[in-house]
Formats: structure tokens, C-alpha cells, sequence
């Protein structure tokens, strides 16, 4: 299921995860019966799981990102298509998306932009040849309110991987506030950041 799929309704991913879990649940449970009984369908069985789970993955993180969304924003569906489209079109953004604590303290301000939030509106800003590209956009309930503002970055020291200056700036301003920010590489793929951590999500 895609992120543009769901708005808000959650039992049909809940119900989803439900029977991926048990399903691979169930498989594990013969594999451990008949493991002794040098049953080769083991490993057709653990390419399968191995397939599961990373559908399961994608459902799972499609359930928390859109239980998110609505927490912030009651127009989720906009959000959701642009990020699939920026995400398609390997068009790098940062969203911020303000709740209760103020953001405009902590940011380097950008250009004012006053708009109702809609999904042409966020590609526009976020087209590479868009002079707002470079920054993020500044988000309050269902009004886009600046845009190429520049945020905070961490000061964690963080291992295991390299960081690009988008994520590092999206882990800096979420340690300060309750904001949601959404995180679009250049190369496609889409996180969140939330109090100070990031969370891969799938927007396809």
C-alpha cells in the first residue's frame, strides 16, 4: 500500500501487518518442526520470509508515518502525493511541519510564501530549478508559510553511515521542538525525523 493510499483509515494496514506477521509467523513455526527432518523447502521458506519482511516493512512504515501526518495536519493527502512525486522525481526536499512548539525562533527564515498546502505548490518549490529549492518549507496546519529556511543542524556524532546536510539539519531542529519533518534524498528515499531521531519510510 502507498502512502497516497491511506488518509487517516488504519484498519486496512493494521489488518495487513496483522496477517504478513502471521503468516510468516506460521512458516517459522514448521521450519522449526522440520528442521531436523532435512527439509530442503527451508530454504525456499526463508527467501519467502526474507520477501515478506521487507513488504512488511514498507506497510509498517506507511502505518506510523501516516498516523503522524495526521496528528500535525488534517491535509495529508496533499503531503502524501508530493512526497510520492518528489520521491519519484529524485527531487532532494525538507518539510517541516509545525505543532505545538514554534519553529521561527530556531531557523535562519526564508521566503515568505502564504499558501494553502497542496502537492503542485510543494513540487513547484522543490523543483532544482526553483530558487526556493535550497532550504526547507515551513509548515502550520494546512497553510505552507515560508520557504527556503535554513535549519539547525545536530551535534550528534552518528555511526555506521554518513549523513547528508538535509537529515543533519532535519536531527538538529527536531531536538529542539515538537516539529515532524520529512526528508526527500536526492537519490528517492524518504525518512522522518522526529525528536531527534530519524526513521526510513516508504512513499511507493
Amino acid at each position: 500500500m502507498k502512502l497516497t493510499d491511506c488518509h487517516g483509515d488504519f484498519t486496512q494496514l493494521r489488518s495487513e501487518m496483522t496477517k504478513k506477521l502471521a503468516a510468516i509467523c506460521k512458516t517459522l513455526e514448521h521450519d522449526i518442526l522440520t528442521i531436523e527432518q532435512y527439509n530442503i523447502q527451508i530454504l525456499n521458506d526463508i527467501e519467502d520470509i526474507l520477501k515478506d519482511l521487507s513488504e512488511l516493512k514498507s506497510t509498517t512504515s506507511t502505518y506510523f508515518i501516516t498516523g503522524l501526518l495526521t496528528e500535525y495536519t488534517e491535509n495529508t493527502a496533499e503531503i502524501s502525493r508530493a512526497i510520492l512525486t518528489l520521491s519519484l522525481k529524485r527531487y532532494g526536499a525538507l518539510i517541516v511541519i509545525e505543532k505545538q512548539e514554534p519553529v521561527s525562533p530556531l531557523i535562519r527564515a526564508g521566503t515568505p510564501v502564504q499558501a494553502q498546502i497542496s502537492s503542485h505548490l510543494l513540487e513547484s518549490i522543490f523543483h532544482p530549478e526553483s530558487p526556493l529549492h535550497d532550504g526547507a518549507v515551513l509548515i502550520r496546519e494546512d497553510m505552507v508559510l515560508s520557504a527556503a529556511n535554513q535549519l539547525p543542524t545536530t551535534n550528534q556524532i552518528f555511526w555506521g553511515r554518513a549523513f547528508d546536510p538535509r537529515e543533519m539539519s532535519a536531527v538538529g531542529l527536531s531536538e529542539r521542538c515538537d516539529a515532524l519533518i520529512l526528508i526527500i534524498s536526492d537519490s528517492g528515499s524518504t525518512s522522518f525525523c522526529i525528536d531527534g531521531s530519524l526513521y526510513p519510510f516508504s512513499a511507493k
